[in-house]
């Protein structure tokens, strides 16, 4: 049986630098965590909230990964239909990229997770009936398409998961950054 791992940002490493968010040419904020392709975007810039380190991977305060171009290579490798892997300029650090995942599947086993969902009585009505805070993520992996690698759990868009296919991957090729949370299925 396949395994999944939520991949998250290592925050513990000290000196690492944090990077806030990827802009357009515009100045505007495409929105990388829909689990959609990003169209037409022109040359990406990403901001540095913190200098320090550069690492192979990181997310920036808005949950975009960023990768070195080999790390992206190693993921596109074995997920590539479930990636798009975007060239962003950040403080003059060539070679790295923005890992949009571009696939979004529904999986969370509610039986077995714990979460709490919007109501109609909460001050974001208009997102009754979604997850407001998932704080135990448990995959219902007879959900998940066999060809899923990278990708991005509906309803809780903010959860980015990875098989175990492409965590060895990371590993083979070094993910200084990366974390790894290995999820209940």
């Amino acid at each position: 049986m396949t395994r999944y791992f939520q991949l998250r940002d290592d925050v513990t490493i000290r000196g690492r630098w944090h990077l806030s968010d990827v802009l357009l040419p515009t100045g505007a904020e495409p929105l990388f965590d829909a689990g959609e392709p990003v169209r037409d975007s022109g040359p990406l810039r990403g901001t540095v909230s913190h200098t320090g380190s550069v690492l192979d991977f990181t997310l920036t305060s808005f949950n975009v990964p960023i990768a070195t171009s080999s790390l992206a290579h190693a993921v596109s490798n074995i997920a590539s239909s479930d990636l798009q892997c975007l060239p962003v300029e950040i403080a003059g650090q060539a070679g790295m990229m923005v890992l949009n995942a571009v696939r979004v599947v529904r999986c969370i086993d509610e039986t077995r997770s714990e979460f709490v969902k919007w109501t109609k009585h909460d001050h974001r009505a208009d997102l009754a009936g979604q997850y407001r805070q998932v704080t135990k993520l448990v995959l219902a992996t007879d959900a998940i398409p066999a060809d899923a690698h990278f990708f991005r759990v509906e309803g809780w868009l903010v959860a980015l998961i990875v098989s175990e296919a492409v965590k060895e991957a990371m590993e083979r090729v070094g993910c200084l950054g990366a974390k790894f949370l290995e999820l209940p299925t």
